[in-house]
């Protein structure tokens, strides 16, 4: 993949911040954020090979790398996020995901990141990301991993795996099972888990966390789905 910049004048101080832009709309967003924040930001095309990143890398290394993703082309995305974090040139660059949320209603699983941007977000809060996962990066100790017997939840990857096999999750899969786990042994209603995981300003109905508690315990299989016990008449509870 070679790089494609704009006619935009290269400070000689500028960091570059590598933008993949499988969702053209969210990468110029971030072009534009990113550069706010005094970055230089350069696209890369989708068109050639993760060795050819390797040897750009190893050129002139990026200060982070974002990849900017929707519905159509999630998989690919994910692909190239895997294979981005497994070079050593890029082992301790952050990798940040940008997705639509109309995505994430589609039910489109993530791609594993330090961080997920979710649209529409600020510069502020781009800035925020990245100095969370530049924190965190490669300092993943028992408090950014959940173990349960077999099952483990990453924080800093949103990876979730059960017995070493991942498992993939929409993002708001994802997050619930997250709250879950954090929270056990307490019982939630229907209304205080969508105002806490879905936050105050969602607008539907009760019906979503039941679904999505169904799709939850799907994935987590036979061995784990009974640890999210409903309470009737109430709600639900994690058990640990």
């Amino acid at each position: 993949m070679s790089a494609a910049r704009g006619t935009r004048r290269r400070s000689e101080h500028a960091t570059d911040a590598w933008i993949y832009p499988f969702d053209p709309t969210l990468a110029a967003v971030l072009v534009g954020d990113l550069e706010q924040l005094g970055y230089d930001p350069v696209a890369r095309l989708l068109d050639g090979s993760v060795e050819a990143e390797r040897d750009a890398a190893a050129e002139r290394p990026p200060a982070l790398v974002l990849v900017a993703t929707g519905a159509v082309d999630c998989q690919p995305a994910s692909s190239l996020a895997s294979d981005l974090r497994a070079l050593d040139e890029l082992r301790e660059k952050p990798i940040l995901i940008a997705i639509d949320a109309p995505a994430l209603a589609e039910g489109v699983p993530i791609p594993a990141g330090d961080e997920v941007l979710v649209a529409p977000w600020s510069a502020a809060e781009l800035a925020l990301r990245v100095s969370r996962a530049t924190h965190r990066l490669g300092l993943a100790g028992d408090g950014d991993i959940v173990r349960i017997d077999g099952l483990q939840i990453d924080f800093t990857t949103y990876q979730v795996t059960i017995d070493g096999t991942p498992v993939d999750f929409t993002y708001m899969e994802y997050e619930l099972l997250r709250f879950f786990v954090t929270h056990p042994n307490r019982v939630f209603s229907r209304e205080a888990l969508l105002s806490r995981v879905w936050g105050y300003d969602f607008y539907g109905e009760t019906r979503t966390v039941d679904v999505h508690v169904r799709r939850v315990r799907a994935k987590l299989g036979v061995g784990y789905a009974t640890r999210i016990l409903t309470v009737r008449s109430v709600g639900y509870r994690f058990d640990r």
